[in-house]
């Protein structure tokens, strides 16, 4: 018999390989490239879940180590088999011998369920469908209960027709709502809100919700638009560092707003758009203290003109991502805050390095120290180094793992 492999060599194994990929505070996550209808990585979720309950098998060992990785993750769509987990959990909790039970070991619970709706056919009644839905949410709430330490909780549900059906109006989550505000709240470190959030949560709840949440570090997610409202009239939540602000037809009379709500607020996403103002009101209220700013232009014709509210309101900033559909509509970057890193995503990434270098040469701004090309499928040109427009610049300009670019060096997949 050969001695054992030190547990903390199996558990940093085990870190390498069989990782889950928790949601980043990253500011593009609405924009993740997720192959996913959700919006979220829940097939390689499923890849190494399933590895861990391989590995469990192994040993007594390997079973100690393995099983609280195994449920640090749940994740609840169509397929999952939330009967069995309910048991599974339930019954950890009541097994005697002092045994931890399951739940308490959860981070992350995803819930990326649909609710599809077919009106085509007449004979599906009301009744029906209402019965289905309920089937579906219906034990969403004995789920929470079960999950004490939740600390990232992930929403992305889809209706076939959500807005015929009655959207918000017909709601599910009563229970689940009241399960998480009694038993996670306090241990809620991140929101992802995507899609239908409103199945789950009646605005009142979410609001409530948000006020239970003093430890809440991010709220991020592309349904954060329709569900959170004008980010000045949140309420108190003194850890709050990274927040997205999305709404698309958002209005604020200022009435509800009041100072110093999120005193560590550093760290937002932006997607611009002409019928809302409410980044009009956090640039004006947090402006000072913003210390990283990430802007979807995809959708605006004045970027320039967005870049000049970034330098009257944020005097600190020191990181500026921006998103454009391609480099046609790269923007003037002359009224550029004084940042020290830019970091440049295209949303059809494909283009020339000479085109992105005489771009880059037009830039003004002393402070820049690194610009930071994002995508990852740039070509380069045959011929005149493209490089050549770049050599009296003082910033470096680096590939998306971080590398450092220089003239004659290509960028490759």
């Amino acid at each position: 018999m050969h001695p054992s492999c030190p547990v903390e060599i199996i558990d940093y194994i085990l870190d390498l390989v069989v990782a889950l990929p928790d949601l980043t505070t990253h500011l593009f996550p609405p924009y993740c490239f997720y192959t996913d209808v959700h919006d979220l990585p829940l097939s390689a979720i499923k890849l190494s879940t399933c590895f861990l309950y391989s590995l469990t098998l192994v040993c007594k060992q390997w079973n100690t180590i393995c099983t609280p990785r195994l449920y640090r993750c749940l994740a609840v769509d169509d397929d999952s088999a939330i009967d069995l987990l309910l048991r599974t959990l339930e019954h950890s909790q009541t097994t005697a011998g002092g045994i931890l039970p399951l739940g308490s070991l959860t981070r992350h619970l995803i819930i990326a369920l649909s609710a599809p709706i077919h009106y085509q056919h007449e004979a599906v009644s009301f009744a029906y469908i209402e019965a289905m839905i309920q089937h579906r949410f219906g034990d969403l709430g004995r789920l929470a209960r079960c999950l004490p330490h939740l600390q990232i909780l992930s929403i992305s549900i889809f209706s076939d027709d959500f807005e015929i059906f009655g959207g918000p109006s017909l709601y599910y989550g009563k229970d689940f709502a009241a399960a998480i505000i009694q038993t996670s709240a306090h241990s809620l470190l991140k929101l992802h809100l995507n899609h239908g959030i409103f199945f789950l949560f009646s605005p009142q709840e979410l609001r409530k919700l948000l006020e239970s949440t003093p430890n809440l570090v991010a709220i991020i997610g592309s349904g954060v638009r329709d569900t959170i409202g004008c980010p000045v009239a949140l309420p108190y939540l003194p850890k709050l560092k990274y927040l997205v602000v999305n709404d698309v037809m958002g209005d604020c009379d200022r009435s509800k707003h009041e100072d110093n709500r999120t005193p560590f607020l550093d760290h937002i996403h932006i997607h611009l758009s002409y019928h809302s103002d409410y980044f009009v009101h956090l640039l004006s209220a947090q402006g000072a203290r913003l210390t990283s700013v990430s802007l979807d232009l995809r959708p605006s014709n004045f970027a320039s003109d967005w870049l000049s509210m970034l330098t009257s309101f944020c005097p600190n900033l020191s990181y500026l991502e921006i998103c454009i559909f391609t480099w046609g509509g790269f923007p003037r970057l002359n009224t550029l805050p004084p940042i020290k890193r830019l970091g440049i995503r295209l949303h059809i990434g494909f283009t020339s390095v000479a085109v992105v270098c005489e771009s880059l040469a037009t830039i003004q701004s002393p402070s820049l120290e690194v610009v930071h090309l994002m995508n990852t499928d740039w070509t380069l040109d045959d011929g005149k180094s493209p490089w050549d427009p770049l050599v009296h610049r003082t910033f470096r300009v680096v590939d998306w793992d971080g590398r450092e670019l220089c003239p004659g060096q290509s960028i490759k997949k």
